[in-house]
């Protein structure tokens, strides 16, 4: 058993030594060579058991003849006649009497080598059993087969056997033509099965190419669709699926990797300035450049113009980062129109040189009501406006359109300046992005106000874009989703239940809240007041 196992492990290294479209042409070969080994074995012996029965049939039909002509012989004398023996039979004559001498009779075709017969009396077992057996020959290289019967009258015994040469012959003929035959059937086979296996396997070599390529770098690789809709075609199918998500995420993971770094950049740009220059009045103090007290304010003021900037920076990427990675958001109704109308109040009291606003959308009907975070849409009209304003001339007319358009609500900050062009417009969003870069900081600001606006906007579920404003100038399009007046009434009651749990003097301190619940404006500009810590609306 030992040996046995230590041999199947020996062909089963080799065999997993292979490569897989060998191993496949060798199992196969093996299996159709086990098959014909089989095949050959059962056929053989079928055709040896078919042969010894017709043999012995003819034994069974000439015994009795035989046996008669031979006694006959025997008893007259004389030659045995070879006409009545159609073949090479062996005949035996076994006289009844003890003393008796068993005859034999031969033929000239008969085989010389004569099988070892003996005495045979009538009461041997062979005689009894009345079946044929097989018998060696003196020699021992030849088989008879011998069939025993008494004569009529009790006058002795009679054994007739034919060889079992023409039998070993044919079986022997067959063998060596299955030996033929099956060695062009495995030879055939094998090379079909190679054919056969590496034309089915040329889908799997394709897809190893690929994977080759892909391995390399080239992600852009894809597996070619195979003519046949069978499982290579589906996991063809399937792989590509994964490739192009693979390549997606790739490039998604680069341009986020290419984006971290120009923001690192320009952070890193839009601090080293400030830093550079308080760094470079703190010097001048330190040695003295600056000792009259005019000149000691003036540097004074610099640094905290400078401190003031770099505060407004970190707090923008603040924001941006907080937006980015924030879960959930608090939500509040919100009334777009009066919201726009505090941003034109405010605009009004900071750019009075610019004429800003407050218009009709011109389209559509309904009120502009929606659930969102108070303070970031304060923060997205601000920018908007504060946008407009840095970079239109003194006397610019600014308009902020608010309504529904397509159960949308819609807010337009629109200015009659010089506008943008096309590259510019797809850009304008990008972080630290700024159309004129060689404009001034003081007024150009971070390049992060417009990034702020997009942050805030995708965070409502709304979009923004930009479009050229008919006659000139610049219009930039914010669409949130519209909520239904009973949508916002719930939600309403929902911020006044929790005014109501959490600041229980509210009502003492503002006695007219009763006769404002259901004003939205009144309500909208009470919770405007109350707007998050960590939102403040801020300019560009």
């Amino acid at each position: 058993m030992s040996l046995f196992g230590s041999a199947k492990g020996t062909a089963y290294r080799h065999l997993h030594g292979l490569s897989l479209t060998k191993r496949l042409v060798a199992v196969v070969v093996l299996m159709v060579l086990v098959a014909y080994v089989i095949t050959a074995g059962v056929t053989s012996m079928l055709l040896r058991g078919y042969l010894t029965d017709r043999m012995d049939a003819e034994l069974s039909r000439d015994i009795g003849p035989l046996g008669n002509a031979a006694y006959a012989r025997s008893v007259q004398g004389g030659a045995f006649v070879a006409a009545l023996v159609p073949n090479d039979y062996y005949v035996v004559i076994t006289p009844s009497a003890s003393d008796s001498i068993p005859s034999p009779f031969v033929t000239q075709a008969t085989n010389a080598d004569h099988p070892d017969l003996g005495r045979i009396d009538v009461d041997d077992p062979s005689i009894v059993n009345q079946a044929p057996f097989t018998a060696e020959s003196g020699t021992g290289e030849i088989e008879w087969r011998v069939l025993t019967a008494a004569l009529s009258d009790g006058r002795g015994t009679v054994a007739i056997a034919l060889p079992t040469t023409p039998i070993e012959n044919t079986v022997r003929q067959l063998w060596v033509l299955t030996l033929l035959v099956g060695l062009a059937t495995l030879v055939a086979v094998s090379v079909l099965g190679w054919m056969a296996v590496r034309r089915a396997f040329r889908p799997l070599s394709r897809i190893e190419d690929t994977a080759s390529a892909i391995a390399a770098g080239d992600l852009t690789r894809r597996i070619p669709q195979p003519g046949a809709q069978d499982e290579v075609a589906s996991l063809s199918d399937s792989l590509n699926i994964m490739l192009a998500d693979i390549e997606q995420a790739f490039a998604v993971r680069k341009a986020s990797e290419q984006r971290m770094r120009q923001f690192v950049a320009d952070a890193s740009h839009e601090l080293r300035t400030p830093l550079a220059t308080v760094r470079g009045y703190a010097e001048l103090y330190r040695v003295g450049g600056v000792s009259e007290p005019a000149d000691i304010a003036s540097a004074m003021r610099r640094i905290e113009d400078e401190a003031t900037r770099m505060t407004g920076l970190v707090e923008s990427l603040l924001l941006l980062t907080r937006w980015d990675s924030s879960g959930t958001m608090e939500q509040e109704p919100v009334d777009l129109i009066v919201l726009a109308s505090d941003v034109v109040q405010d605009a009004r009291v900071r750019a009075p040189d610019h004429h800003v606003r407050l218009v009709p959308l011109g389209s559509g009907t309904g009120r502009p009501l929606v659930v969102g975070n108070d303070g970031a849409l304060r923060q997205v009209l601000t920018n908007l406006v504060a946008n407009a304003v840095t970079h239109t001339p003194e006397g610019t007319e600014i308009e902020v359109a608010v309504g529904v358009d397509a159960a949308r609500c819609v807010v337009e900050v629109r200015d009659h300046g010089a506008g943008i062009d096309a590259e510019t417009a797809e850009r304008v969003f990008e972080r630290f992005y700024r159309a004129d870069a060689g404009r001034t900081r003081a007024r150009g600001g971070t390049g992060l106000g417009l990034a702020i606006v997009a942050t805030i906007v995708a965070r409502h579920g709304g979009t923004v874009r930009h479009e050229p404003t008919p006659g000139g100038g610049s219009t930039f399009r914010v669409e949130l989703p519209l909520q239904s007046r009973s949508a916002y009434d719930e939600a309403d009651d929902e911020a006044d239940d929790a005014d109501d749990t959490d600041v229980d003097v509210d009502d003492v301190d503002h006695p007219e809240r009763d006769d404002s619940d259901h004003d939205p404006r009144a309500h909208t500009q009470r919770v405007s007041s109350k707007s998050p810590a960590t939102i403040e609306p801020r300019g560009v």
